[in-house]
């Protein structure tokens, strides 16, 4: 055991992965003992269904960015994969004393399990843990009278000087630790099928730098769009949901570019996108519950189909329906979507198919590289309307292919089968009469699925069902306390 004469400040990362405008590794500096950096792969966290390999590589290409940056200072980041109470006590029996500082985390049940065991487990050892808040969101918030004041504060405050110097003591880590890290080191890269976006704090701020100085140019006309969109919007959500970059970087860096004067209304709408983040990971802070429960309680005893041909047929993009199952294979692949094809994919599941919005919520998060437990659950539960305040939107995928793939260009790219047909049969293959089918060489049903449902049935089913819900009784009894605790002053949403 190497004896050091003040406790070792472990700064303990979790979802966020940086070295920047960090508040626990400012703190540990501002404290003045040794500092050891340390992130902990959890097993049980990456085996919840929630999670899926491509989201084990983002974090592992992050680890990697981590070291390399921590190198250039000088300094050793480790990253070992085990349970975290296994970690500590390691740390405990290698160090004698220790301290640890890390922000709170606003992500699912089995994390915030983790730490409420680990605060007990600190305390009976006397050992101090602080925990700092995250971004602009808040604890123990009651209600949101004064959120915007509060959130565009901390977003204008400077940013953390939290640069690793040669002031800050490191640590010499002894043998023991040495040996243990590892044999315990994160495991190698994890192989996953498809191109997605790569981890790490410098490839973050690449996609950020080409977005502001560039891309946004397009923003507002492709933001909708599920195939301009890939290029046209930010693409930083995956380095903000694993803590890549903070979003007050991101903020003060948009407020402060030079290119602002010539594209505001582009920046102006980026910047209330990052306000509109922070809103919905408020709202989960406050209502964690619906990781499980809908948020509304009048929705608790709703029964669902659960018709798993169904489901399968959604969840493979084998619907019939173009650019449903277009989008469905393009976030396979490449684990990204835009906002509005993303809010369709859930509505065609919930509403047409009137299936479960945990349905949703499980295959959706495996699916999303930027999985964002804060965002995802109050927006799932939000598109399959059982919050009980906001509007019900039934998409039609018809109309959404006519106004955001008016070509068939999207379509055409990820259902290949497709490729013969034109423009508007493109949209709606079911209508093809047997002497058209014959006449492109196409077969439906053959070449490409008949559709799961009739359109025009199914959202007329759909529209009764959720608008008689949401008149009842005990959804309406619910509204006014939902509204009260998590909504803006004057909004419902």
């Amino acid at each position: 055991m190497l004896e050091y004469s003040t406790p070792v400040s472990v700064v303990w990362f979790k979802r966020d992965l940086r070295l920047t405008d960090h508040a626990a590794l400012e703190r540990a500096i501002s404290i003045g003992n040794p500092i050891l950096l340390l992130y902990i792969h959890e097993p049980s966290v990456f085996q919840s269904p929630h999670y899926s390999p491509r989201h084990e590589r983002f974090v592992w290409e992050s680890i990697v960015d981590l070291k390399q940056e921590a190198s250039k200072r000088n300094w050793t980041f480790f990253a070992v994969e085990s349970e975290v109470e296994q970690v500590f006590e390691k740390l405990l029996f290698v160090f004698g004393d220790i301290r640890v500082i890390s922000h709170e985390e606003i992500g699912l049940e089995i994390t915030y399990a983790r730490d409420r065991k680990m605060q007990q487990w600190f305390r009976q050892r006397n050992i101090i843990w602080e925990e700092i808040p995250y971004s602009g969101i808040r604890r123990r918030l009651k209600n949101r009278q004064d959120f915007n004041a509060y959130w565009y504060g901390y977003m204008n405050h400077a940013l953390c000087a939290s640069q690793l110097t040669i002031q800050s003591e490191k640590v010499e880590s002894p043998s023991p630790w040495k040996q243990w890290t590892l044999e315990f080191e994160m495991k190698e890269k994890p192989k996953v099928e498809g191109i997605t976006q790569v981890g790490g704090s410098s490839f973050g701020w690449k996609y950020l730098k080409s977005f502001l100085d560039k891309r946004i140019e397009s923003y507002a006309r492709s933001i909708s769009k599920p195939g301009p969109s890939r290029t046209g919007c930010s693409r930083i959500s995956p380095y903000l949901a694993w803590g890549n970059i903070s979003l007050r970087e991101v903020y003060q860096y948009q407020k402060n570019h030079p290119q602002k004067s010539k594209q505001k209304r582009n920046f102006n709408q980026f910047a209330s996108r990052l306000r509109w983040r922070e809103h919905f990971m408020q709202k989960f802070e406050q209502e964690c519950a619906m990781e499980f429960y809908p948020v509304n309680k009048g929705y608790l005893h709703v029964e669902y189909p659960n018709n798993q041909e169904n489901i399968e047929r959604w969840q493979t993009g084998n619907t019939g329906i173009p650019l449903v199952d277009a989008c469905m294979r393009s976030l396979i692949t490449t684990g990204y979507l835009n906002f509005r094809m993303r809010a369709m994919l859930v509505s065609f599941l919930t509403h047409h198919l009137g299936e479960s919005w945990e349905t949703a919520a499980y295959h959706l998060s495996k699916l999303f590289l930027d999985f964002e437990p804060g965002i995802h659950f109050p927006q799932i539960q939000m598109q399959a309307a059982v919050t009980g305040i906001n509007t019900i939107r039934i998409y039609n995928p018809t109309k959404q292919a006519e106004d955001h793939d008016p070509k068939g260009e999207f379509i055409k790219m990820w259902v290949p089968e497709l490729a013969k047909l034109e423009v508007p049969q493109l949209f709606e293959p079911w209508k093809l009469t047997l002497m058209e089918q014959q006449f492109l060489g196409f077969v439906l049903g053959k070449d490409y699925p008949f559709p799961v449902v009739d359109m025009k049935l199914s959202h007329a089913q759909a529209r009764e069902r959720l608008w008689g819900r949401k008149k009842t009784v005990r959804v309406r009894l619910d509204t006014k306390r939902i509204l009260d605790k998590l909504t803006l002053p004057g909004r419902k949403d």
